[in-house]
């Protein structure tokens, strides 16, 4: 799967990541997270919130939380994406975790905001082209991604190709109720 999440507020944003990740948990999945420092620590204290052993997931390695500005500077080097960095580096992230996991033919979950700011900056062709890449690497991985955007960044075709991309699409409490 790979599903967007369009988001009214904050709070939006972590509801649906906090299920998503919860969701994952429960059923034995490795969940990673791509967010600011501020939302991975309001994530956290979510996950906290509805019973999960956050702190023990974290030295399992079936949860892991990365910085998504540093990510984004990371596949975009001088200000245009790199197709291939980003690539390579979602592919190295999902044989990494497959390799640590302690289970045969372990079950991935991504969420996150990571190309989100790319569309609030006005670059939403470059969010489209990664989204596509992300389809087409999750295609060999045993993985389901969320993707989450605010919709007030967001124009009606921006809306559409977003929409057209994913295999899913969620708002708001929508997602909470759907998992």
């Amino acid at each position: 799967r790979h599903e967007v999440l369009f988001c009214s507020d904050e709070a939006a944003l972590i509801d649906g990541l906090s299920g998503f990740v919860a969701a994952a948990l429960n059923t034995g999945s490795t969940a990673i997270a791509l967010a600011t420092k501020s939302r991975r620590e309001h994530l956290i204290q979510r996950l906290k919130g509805k019973g999960l052993d956050i702190d023990g997931a974290v030295q399992q390695g079936t949860y892991i939380a990365l910085d998504s500005p540093e990510m984004l500077s990371a596949i975009i080097p001088n200000g245009v994406p790199d197709r291939v960095r980003f690539s390579e580096g979602l592919t190295g992230l999902i044989v990494s975790v497959i390799k640590a996991a302690r289970t045969e033919n372990p079950r991935i979950a991504i969420c996150g905001e990571c190309l989100g700011p790319l569309c609030a900056e006005g670059n939403t062709d470059a969010a489209i082209q990664l989204e596509q890449i992300s389809s087409e690497v999750i295609k060999t991985h045993n993985v389901d991604i969320l993707c989450a955007y605010f919709s007030s960044c967001l124009d009606d075709r921006a809306l559409k190709s977003l929409r057209a991309v994913h295999t899913g699409v969620y708002s708001g409490q929508e997602l909470t109720t759907s998992l």
